[in-house]
Parts: C-alpha cells; sequence; structure tokens
C-alpha cells in the first residue's frame, strides 16, 4: 500500500533528503565519547597530568585530550579503596596493552581496557600514578552507570509486512535488528533516521542498511538479524526514530523511537580498538570457570560459550542424550576451542563414553555420517576469559546426529570443558557437569541473565609426577591395567600431550618409561579389556614406532607409515586385549594435595571384571629402532616410550624390582590385589 503526493512534493522532498544524507545531519552534537567520569587536574600539576576520562562500556575508558610529559616514571593504575593507593589499586594496560612506563603524550585520545574482569562497579578511582602518589586521578561517582547496549523494542507494523524482533542500539552509531521482515516492494525504500519531527517524516535522511548501501533500495528480509550504522558524525543522540521509509511516496513502513537523550547511556563507537559483540539475551552458569549465553533468533540459536580455560583446552555444550537427565551417551554438543589464533566451534555427537574410533566414541558429526551444522563463528580471548560465539538451527534435519532444541521446553543438557588432542579432536574431559549440579534450560525462555562475572584467576601451579623408568635387566614381567591420569601432575605433564582422561599403568606405575634390551624377551600381562561393544573398556595393548597411537583410527595411508612389532595378529588385527582391570578414585582425584606419587597411588582402588588377561611375549631385535612406543590399538595418547638398547645404561635412574615390591605392598592396603 502507497501513499501518492504531487510530483513537485516529490522532487522537493528528494532533494531534501539527499542534501542531508550528504551532510550527514546538520545538526549533529559535537563528538560523544562516552559519559563523562571525570577530568584531570591542569597541566600545571607534577608530569603535566590533563584530559577528561570517559566510561565506554562495563571495562573500558576513553581519555580524550590527554597530556603527560613523561618527566617521572609513571602508570595508569585503578582501584577500590576511598582514594589512590599503590597498595591497593591494580596496574591498568595502556592504549597498546602494556604496562611499560607511560611515555610522552600531548593532547591524545586514548582507549584503554580494565585488566583481569575489573569492571567499572569494582572501580573507585583511575590515576596516573608515579612515585608512590598520584600525579592526577579521577573519582567515579556513586552509583554510577556505565553506557550499555539500549533495547528500543520493535519495529511497528504498519506496510509492507514489516516486523521485527527486538532493536538495539549497540553503540550511538550502530543498531542491531533481529529477525526483520520486509517484502521488499517499496518501489524506494530505505533505513530513514530525521529530529526534525517527533514522528517518520519527509524531513528526515538516509541510513545505509547491512550492506552499507543508501543507493540501492532495501532488498526483501525474510527474518535476517542484521546490523546498521548511522552515516557521517550522526549518533543516536541526534536523531528521535529510525524508519524504513518510501522516499517516492513518502511512507512510512514501521519505525521504532530513540529514548531521551536524558534516559540515553549506550557506548559511544570506537574505532581504533575491537567493538565487543551485542550481548546475548540470556545467560547461564554452569560452573565457576564456564557460563553459556544465549538467543532465540527465529529459527536459529546464537550461543556464546565462556570460560576460563587454558590453552588447548575446548569448552562443550549442547543437549543431553537422556530426556530426564544429564548424560553424556547420545548428547549432542558443540565443541569450541582456539586453534591458534582461529576460534573453532564443531558439532559434535557423543555415541559412547570413549575417544572416536571408527563410528564410535565422542566424535565430529562429519566423521559419523553426520554434518556439521555450526556457522557465524567468532571469538575472542580477553583477560583471560575464551568466549566463542556460533549460531545453529533449532531442528538442522540431520537425524542422524543432531536433536532438535525445542524453545518450549525445559531441557536437560550436557557440557564439560578439556583438552583437544594434536589431531584436532577432543580428548576426556577433566571438567564436566555432575550429577548432583545438572541443568535444565528453556531456550525460549523470557530474556534473563544469570551469570555473574568469570574469575580470571589462574590456577595455581603444581608440581609434575617425576617420570618413571622401569628397567628391563631387572623386571621382564609387565602387567598392563587402565588407570587415571594423575590430574594436571601426570600424563600430561610426563608427556607434553593431551590425555583422554585414562592411560596405561604398567606394574602400579602411570605410564612408565620402559628401558629393554635387544635379544630378550618380555611377557606383558594386559587387562584392558576385551569387550569390543563397549568402546570405553576395549583397550588392546601394541607396541609401535608410531608416537600417538590409536592405528584403528588411521587412514590406509598413515597405516603405512608406521610399524607395528607386538600386540596384533598376522591379519593385523589386535591380539592383546584380556579383562578389564581399572584403578579408580573412589573417593574423588587426590593428584593436586598428595604429596607423593606413591600417597596417591595408595588412594586408588582396583577394579577388575571376570575373566582372563590376555599375554604376549616381545623380542626386540636388530631391526628394532632405539626408540618404540606402547600404545592402545583403538585410542590415541594411552602409553608411552620404550627405548630399545644394546646394553643397559649404567646409573640410569629407573624403577628396580625392589621399588616396585614397595610399590605393590602400597597398593595392597588399598587395591583389590585377589584380582591379580
Amino acid at each position: 500500500m502507497s501513499c501518492r503526493r504531487f510530483k513537485l512534493e516529490q522532487v522537493a522532498v528528494s532533494l531534501l533528503a539527499l542534501a542531508m544524507m550528504l551532510s550527514g545531519q546538520s545538526d549533529a552534537q559535537t563528538q560523544y565519547y562516552g559519559k563523562l567520569i571525570g577530568s584531570f587536574p591542569s597541566p600545571a600539576g607534577q608530569g603535566g597530568v590533563a584530559g577528561a576520562v570517559y566510561a565506554v562500556d562495563a571495562n573500558r575508558l576513553q581519555i580524550v585530550g590527554f597530556s603527560f610529559d613523561g618527566s617521572v616514571t609513571a602508570q595508569f593504575r585503578a582501584g577500590s579503596t576511598g582514594s589512590p593507593s599503590g597498595s591497593e589499586g591494580v596496574l591498568v594496560p595502556n592504549e597498546q596493552g602494556s604496562t611499560s612506563p607511560l611515555g610522552v603524550y600531548n593532547n591524545r585520545k586514548l582507549v584503554i581496557a580494565l585488566p583481569g574482569g575489573t569492571t567499572l562497579d569494582d572501580v573507585k578511582w583511575f590515576s596516573v600514578w608515579g612515585q608512590n602518589s598520584t600525579l592526577g586521578h579521577v573519582t567515579v561517582p556513586d552509583n554510577f552507570v556505565y553506557p550499555r547496549p539500549r533495547n528500543i523494542g520493535e519495529f511497528s507494523r504498519r506496510q509492507h509486512q514489516v516486523r521485527s524482533g527486538d532493536v538495539t542500539i549497540v553503540n550511538a552509531k550502530e543498531f542491531h535488528i533481529q529477525n526483520l521482515h520486509y517484502d521488499g516492494f517499496g518501489p524506494d525504500a530505505f533505513f530513514w533516521a530525521g529530529n526534525q519531527d517527533d514522528r517518520p517524516s519527509p524531513r528526515g535522511f538516509k541510513v545505509p542498511d547491512h550492506r552499507g548501501s543508501s543507493d540501492e533500495k532495501l532488498p526483501r528480509y525474510s527474518g535476517q538479524t542484521i546490523n546498521i550504522m548511522l552515516p557521517g558524525d550522526v549518533t543516536v543522540y541526534d536523531i528521535k526514530w529510525l524508519s524504513m521509509w518510501c522516499i517516492r511516496f513518502t511512507a512510512n513502513f514501521g519505525e521504532v523511537f530513540i529514548p531521551d537523550p536524558a534516559d540515553l547511556n549506550v557506548p559511544p563507537l570506537v574505532e581504533d580498538v575491537e567493538i565487543p559483540p551485542m550481548p546475548m539475551m540470556n545467560c547461564e552458569e554452569l560452573h565457576r570457570d564456564m557460563q553459556v549465553s544465549w538467543t532465540l533468533a527465529g529459527e536459529n540459536l546464537d550461543v556464546e560459550l565462556a570460560g576460563r580455560v587454558e590453552d588447548g583446552d575446548y569448552m562443550a555444550f549442547g543437549v543431553s542424550g537422556c530426556n530426564d537427565r544429564a548424560c553424556m551417551v547420545g548428547s549432542d554438543v558443540t565443541v569450541a576451542w582456539y586453534d591458534g589464533d582461529a576460534p573453532r566451534a564443531v558439532d559434535y555427537t557423543l555415541k559412547a563414553y570413549s575417544q572416536c574410533s571408527g563410528a564410535s566414541g565422542v566424535c565430529p558429526d562429519d566423521r559419523v555420517g553426520g554434518t556439521d551444522n555450526n556457522d557465524n563463528i567468532t571469538g575472542r580471548r580477553v583477560n583471560g576469559i575464551t568466549r566463542i560465539r556460533y549460531s545453529r538451527p533449532i531442528n538442522t534435519g540431520d537425524t542422524t546426529t543432531d536433536k532438535v532444541i525445542d524453545p518450549s521446553q525445559n531441557m536437560y543438557i550436557s557440557w564439560a570443558i578439556g583438552p583437544i588432542n594434536p589431531s584436532g579432536v577432543a580428548a576426556k574431559h577433566h571438567t564436566r557437569v555432575e550429577v548432583s549440579d545438572q541443568v535444565k534450560l528453556m531456550f525460549g525462555r523470557e530474556a534473563s541473565d544469570m551469570c555473574e562475572m568469570i574469575s580470571s584467576a589462574i590456577p595455581a601451579p603444581v608440581t609434575p609426577w617425576p617420570t618413571r623408568k622401569i628397567k628391563g635387566d631387572q623386571v621382564t614381567n609387565f602387567t598392563v591395567r587402565i588407570g587415571p591420569t594423575g590430574g594436571r601432575r601426570g600424563y600430561e605433564a610426563i608427556t607434553g600431550l593431551p590425555s583422554w582422561g585414562i592411560a596405561y599403568w604398567l606394574n602400579g606405575l602411570l605410564i612408565p618409561e620402559l628401558e629393554l634390551k635387544r635379544g630378550w624377551n618380555y611377557t606383558f600381562i594386559v587387562e584392558g579389556g576385551n569387550d569390543t561393544a563397549t568402546p570405553e573398556r576395549y583397550h588392546p595393548f601394541y607396541i609401535t614406532d608410531d608416537p600417538t597411537g590409536g592405528y584403528v583410527q588411521k587412514t590406509p595411508a598413515e597405516q603405512q607409515q608406521v610399524r607395528v612389532f607386538a600386540g596384533v595378529d598376522e591379519n593385523g588385527m589386535p591380539t592383546a586385549a584380556g579383562r578389564y582391570c581399572e584403578y579408580n578414585n573412589p573417593n574423588g582425584d587426590t593428584s593436586e594435595t598428595s604429596e607423593t606419587f606413591a600417597e596417591y597411588a595408595g588412594t586408588l582402588q582396583e577394579d577388575c571384571m571376570p575373566g582372563q588377561a590376555a599375554q604376549f611375549t616381545w623380542t626386540p631385535d636388530e631391526n628394532t629402532p632405539d626408540l618404540v612406543y606402547y600404545h592402545c590399538f583403538t585410542h590415541q595418547y594411552l602409553g608411552w616410550k620404550i627405548r630399545v638398547v644394546d646394553e643397559f645404561t649404567s646409573g640410569a635412574a629407573g624403577v628396580s624390582a625392589g621399588m616396585l615390591a614397595v610399590m605393590g605392598t602400597l597398593f595392597a592396603g588399598a587395591l583389590l590385589l585377589g584380582h591379580i
């Protein structure tokens, strides 16, 4: 539907609109820097400190007209005490992210970020600090409200099927429009803004669309979520409304109104630093180290995972495999991590409680016949917190690997934190949802932010367990079982590689290094599990020159590149599995609180299934390399090194038969050694 006007009026309106669009807005206010906190003293003070300090958002400041003569060694500092104090405050990096002494500044504009998760809620003062005193500071007023994005509602529904989700002012120049609909039939339609009148009128100007174009009429929108930017120097403080408007017929298809400037406290557009992404509508704390945020955008779910995770760790989140509780097997999750400098968010299916092997285990969808349905992947790492965003359809149509998200239902979810192995596949978690702390989420609920700020504290360092070596001149029989990895002090500290959360234990020791002599016979008694239908309890033992193991996971071409010395038959099938025996932590992991490995081992309990052990004898020969490995045939990163020698090294540190006997005594008090 259109409203016709006289041609002369059309020409006059078009000329007026063109003039205003080219000028940006003739009566735009002075540049907006954020919310003023205060000003430093005049340059007459020590160091010549001057400038006005504005709040950009929760943790960023903009200093306008900053001057400092550099005559005193100084740094930025902020604190929560009543007045500036060197002992109480924290160093704040400069505009380059460095805490080095400040250089000379002359009427500069700087944007700086508060460190370590600190926000303006925590800060009472901000100072240029030097020689154990403040050279100039500003005080944050009581009950100070820093700028933040502002939701201004939906477009009114007037013509051409215009409707939308919420429109948010991201910053002083940018709008975020969710789920926008418009039929595209307006003959001369543009985004249009103005302040000459209280409602949309011809006295406005064009606003470039999501493509940055103000020359082409608006395209059809069918539920897209877009961002648009005001032109020139115009900010939201200069306009009263934003409309979808037909210039030719002076018709308003739908509008939103801008709050009164006195009630509008949004971030400025800061172009010389990264702009924080649009906040999600919902947030839930899953763990002290992990949060999930989301926004339901039509048929898509936008998700952000945020966590205090170490380099090489992933965050996993998705729908539980069970309808009545949180359970891992059957879950449909996204595994998100940083691959170097690139954020990744990969669609996974959890078919078994084991490492991905063949078509079973914790596997990316595209490795087991499904499709990776995640897109729009972005990320950032700031002050020790990793944030990764992605989008996925609520119904992917992939019935092989994905679950349908019902926005109206409370759904149990699965989540975990753990390492990504060097092959780029998720290894076993070290942190996950517990039975006593299960979470149900309704993804279509009313907007609700239930999260506190994640602490960016770094875990205290631990001392790794010493590497154990068993010399084959004193020990020739090895009992092989499954056990825990020893937390941060164990497998990963010893090997420098990620683990699946379980590892081989030989003669009661966690992945000892073996020193074996060519021409000698060595017997391996294997209790790694022989149930092929239960991947998490099937760990055939073999000896290879491959440092990662998991022979069955390799392609035929990759298999041709490695050698297998023992543990397989003439057809290349594993022979050394046997019954399943595992050392467990009945009272929880004590690896970080046990003073010694022997003390830690004494807390473990053995659990063996009925059945017999498998066994083979291996004799290294002149064709055996100096360095080989013992590993699991079906899974990677469970074993460690075998050094093959012509003569035993003299004086080399090792675990003797006597020491092994002592270890056996220690285990006897806690393990059910009658199963051996």
